[in-house]
């Protein structure tokens, strides 16, 4: 009994340390992206673009300072970073209608 205790604790041990990279928040990504839109169609600093970045914000449930401190979170950690990054570019390709490649196994090949 004790063996399978220790087998456990271990797998479990292995498991939690796990090197995957963590998944990037879908609701951060999306209003990222149309943030970045709004600065491109209506600059960085006119009225227009605050009236629509607060529009971002109620659309994905944001207050600035959420947003702020959310966004700060992924640039400020790389592991955040690179799959945020991916995440934002795949998300700009659906806008864009740019299909995902996706890699194909010849037969007989694994």
């Amino acid at each position: 009994m004790k063996r399978f205790a220790f087998f456990c604790a271990v797998a479990f041990a292995f498991c939690a340390c796990s090197d995957s990279p963590p998944k990037a928040d879908d609701r951060l990504v999306a209003a990222f992206v149309e943030m970045r839109v709004a600065e491109q169609i209506y600059g960085g600093d006119s009225p227009t673009a605050r009236l629509a970045r607060l529009d971002v914000l109620k659309k994905y449930g944001y207050t600035r300072e959420e947003y702020l401190r959310a966004a700060n979170k992924v640039l400020d950690n790389d592991k955040l970073w690179l799959p945020f990054q991916a995440a934002v570019s795949d998300r700009i390709d659906s806008l864009l209608g740019i299909p995902k490649i996706v890699p194909v196994q010849k037969k007989g090949k694994k």
